[in-house]
């Protein structure tokens, strides 16, 4: 690998959730996260054990999502799920947390879901979508989400148009630069990509591992 390749593979992380993947197109992804050198996977429930059997590598951190996409998890599953994520072979969870909660019970109940999620002692990313929620009760969320002590921010989950990057340079002004920021959703060149980590992001989630690599190559 190049120094330049060996960068990226440390900023692009791999995301495998798509329920429909085949066998054969799960072995072809686990092959390009092998080529790339890919340190850090997103993935579901499901593909947990399977990842951590094909890859067998203890440098790549692998994130559970839990509550993807559309946060319609009850809180008393998610303890067990998180507990079945560490069993199977997660280092961290990314989870969406319950926004309807927030506008219909409160900043209390918001706060508590997530916290009760800290207590797990595994790093948690809070999944967020900008696009989706009033300005107002976005910054609600954000602001309780810094109180509780969360440090890891993803925005972004795939359903919507693409964060651009000065949609990502509001975000930050609110978030502030100290925190971890992952992008996602529909990122599908380099451009994309160093517009992004050029603003502020300190990683890519993507499908697109190979497109993106044969850039780099150029």
């Amino acid at each position: 690998m190049t120094s330049k390749e060996f960068e990226f593979n440390q900023k692009i992380h791999s995301i495998i959730l798509n329920p429909y993947l085949s066998s054969n197109n799960f072995d072809a992804n686990c092959h390009l996260i092998r080529k790339y050198n890919i340190k850090n996977i997103s993935t579901t429930l499901n593909f947990l054990f399977y990842l951590r059997e094909s890859l067998q590598n203890n440098d790549i951190t692998i994130n559970a999502l839990i509550s993807y996409p559309f946060a319609d998890v009850p809180k008393i599953f998610i303890n067990e799920l998180v507990s079945y994520a560490k069993d199977y072979g997660a280092n961290a969870i990314e989870y969406t947390p319950n926004f309807f909660s927030l506008s219909k019970d409160g900043d209390d109940v918001f706060a508590d879901e997530i916290e009760n999620i800290t207590n797990n002692k595994l790093p948690i990313t809070l999944i967020f979508n900008s696009k989706n929620l009033p300005k107002d009760q976005f910054i609600r969320a954000i602001n309780i989400a810094l109180e509780i002590g969360i440090k890891n921010f993803q925005f972004g989950d795939g359903f919507g148009p693409t964060l651009s990057s000065n949609d990502l340079k509001e975000i930050l002004k609110i978030v502030g630069e100290q925190k971890f920021i992952k992008v996602v959703g529909k990122i599908k060149n380099l451009k994309q990509v160093v517009e992004l980590l050029d603003v502020g992001a300190d990683c890519i989630g993507t499908a697109n591992l190979n497109e993106i690599f044969q850039e780099i190559k150029l």
